[in-house]
């Protein structure tokens, strides 16, 4: 038997006046719904109110690819003067009509995005990328540390760094005065480099970047530092939930926020539809109020007062793991180089580095 798609009967627009957004996802789930609360949200702190001031229809193709075609087509039957598409699946599928209204897309990657700027066939297209903002992450340092001048980060020493994202996160770093420097970290070897004993805590601080290093001794990396008094940036929430003090993350409802004010003003300026794809912009602040106590660090009140949450152990509305982890014991200083050479075999292995480092640098500092 044939697979009957039932698509929404369209209506005519003629004799309504009041601009359709039409917003389809291939489904719908919590982290879509947020994405059309904060373009809501957004849509009317710009005075565009469902029903007065704007028409808003939001169709799930239930992960169905056909009806999201169909319903691409039904929204321009009905004269939509935008049509929003979330999620991957369904902007690739919107991408392929030859759309002549707006089309404005969120919740897709770099890759996709490459794909979208080279190849469209719909010429009004724009909308939110969920690719990295280094600018804020050091920004979000700066608010925090307004003392520190250098930031160091954890690259492993065991495998090819990625120059790219360095040179992006240095030349961010440079805007704000701030110097970037790295600290090899062997997991082979269970080795920090030495001078994570020489950082000041006045003058530097560690940003643990998952995109750089992705499977990094987190654990121990934290511990190292605490050891020192040095305060932990990160990436991503779970690092934060471990032990690091705070970061700054990206948020579907924030996204949304962004692509309600660029639909907003796409209403009010339709030249606004090529306005090139945007990175998404980190908004969403987690702090480790337990690392915070333990350190004697204390937010600044404007930080404090952004979107975000603050983590406490034993928080049972929070993320995982439910209960506090069990923070290891800081790694020991190893001996001088002298007794490294008499240790046995495994205590006294070299470790490969990035060429910028010299191979003596990490030997001194051992992961429990």
């Amino acid at each position: 038997m044939a697979t009957v798609i039932v698509v929404p009967v369209s209506r005519a627009a003629d004799d309504d006046e009041t601009p359709l957004v039409a917003v389809t996802a291939i489904v719908r789930d919590a982290s879509i719904d947020a994405l059309y609360t904060g373009m809501t949200d957004a849509m009317r702190d710009a005075g565009y109110h469902d029903g007065v001031s704007v028409r808003l229809r939001f169709e799930n193709a239930e992960a169905d690819s056909r009806r999201a075609a169909q319903l691409i087509k039904s929204f321009s039957q009905d004269r939509a003067d935008i049509i929003v598409a979330f999620t991957d699946p369904s902007v690739r599928i919107a991408a392929k009509e030859r759309l002549r209204i707006p089309l404005v897309v969120a919740g897709i990657g770099p890759a996709t995005a490459n794909e979208l700027r080279r190849n469209r066939n719909t010429r009004l297209l724009t909308g939110i990328v969920d690719e990295e903002r280094y600018d804020t992450q050091l920004a979000l340092i700066r608010d925090v540390a307004p003392t520190v001048r250098s930031v160091a980060i954890p690259v492993n020493a065991d495998k090819p760094l990625d120059r790219e994202v360095m040179r992006a996160i240095t030349a961010f770093a440079r805007s704000i005065d701030l110097t970037v420097e790295q600290l090899p970290v062997s997991v082979e070897k269970e080795l920090i480099a030495a001078t994570i004993e020489g950082y000041s805590p006045e003058e530097t601080v560690i940003l643990l970047d998952k995109r750089v290093f992705p499977d990094a001794p987190v654990d121990r990396i934290i511990a190292a530092a605490e050891a020192t008094r040095l305060l932990v940036f990160t990436s991503d929430e779970d690092t934060v939930v471990r032990g690091a003090l705070a970061a700054i993350v990206t948020d579907p409802y924030g996204t949304g926020r962004q692509i309600g004010r660029l639909v907003a003003r796409i209403l009010k300026e339709p030249s606004a539809a090529r306005t090139p794809l945007q990175a998404a912009e980190p908004s969403y602040i987690v702090i480790n109020q337990d690392t915070a106590t333990r350190i004697g660090v204390e937010i600044p009140d404007p930080v404090l007062a952004r979107r975000g949450r603050l983590i406490g152990w034993a928080d049972t509305n929070g993320p995982r793991p439910r209960d506090k982890p069990i923070v290891p014991d800081p790694p020991p200083s190893a001996a001088s180089e002298e007794a490294d050479a008499t240790a046995d075999d495994d205590d006294a292995a070299e470790t490969a580095n990035p060429r910028s480092t010299p191979p003596s640098r990490i030997r001194e500092y051992r992961i429990p």
